[in-house]
């Protein structure tokens, strides 16, 4: 296990690119059954398998968007953290730009990787002109919703992500300045998480 205050081996972040799509479904699997293996359908869990995420990512890494990037987290070579900085993809984040997909392994939570993504997002965000920024996460991940909080992120409503596979009840946090959020994840924690 990794020290919570001192990793054993530098974080460095970098933007992801298409030969990384394996690296990252397999850590999105990993951590989004051990997130979801409570919430999601059971259509869900057997639908939603490391290869067809491999598929996804490939189609994400590998289609070029002016306004969507992929940061993934490197230690010692390996990949423990992605998220993706994004156009707003659903109505409810009323022009916000959006976060998607923040997932940290299990054995780095706690190192602040996390929150150096989340600054790093939201700076992309910036540099593409959004004042604010938004983002969904499942209604029962308590974890996420508490780091988002922590970051200063007010809740704004919810919708129903219609899925293919599931119906998930989402809660959708806001920033409304990214300057905001940029410095609350810079600052320390006392009570890390992700």
């Amino acid at each position: 296990m990794v020290s919570r205050d001192f990793p054993e081996a530098p974080i460095a972040l970098r933007t992801a690119v298409s030969e990384d799509a394996a690296a990252i479904a397999r850590l999105h699997d990993e951590v989004w059954r051990a997130t979801y293996r409570d919430l999601a359908t059971q259509a869900a869990w057997k639908g939603l398998t490391e290869p067809v995420r491999r598929a996804r990512w490939e189609e994400v890494l590998g289609e070029p968007h002016a306004q969507r990037v992929t940061l993934v987290a490197e230690r010692n070579g390996s990949i423990v953290a992605f998220g993706t900085a994004c156009a707003p993809t659903e109505a409810v984040f009323e022009g916000r730009g959006e976060i998607r997909w923040l997932h940290v392994d299990a054995s780095v939570q706690g190192a602040g990787i996390g929150r150096r993504l989340m600054s790093a997002l939201a700076g992309r965000l910036a540099d593409w002109g959004y004042g604010g920024c938004a983002l969904a996460v499942v209604a029962g991940n308590m974890p996420a919703i508490g780091f988002y909080e922590r970051l200063g992120g007010r809740r704004a409503g919810g919708f129903t992500d219609p899925g293919p596979l599931w119906r998930s009840e989402n809660v959708v946090f806001v920033w409304d300045v990214l300057t905001d959020l940029i410095a609350a994840a810079q600052a320390p924690a006392k009570n890390r998480s992700l």
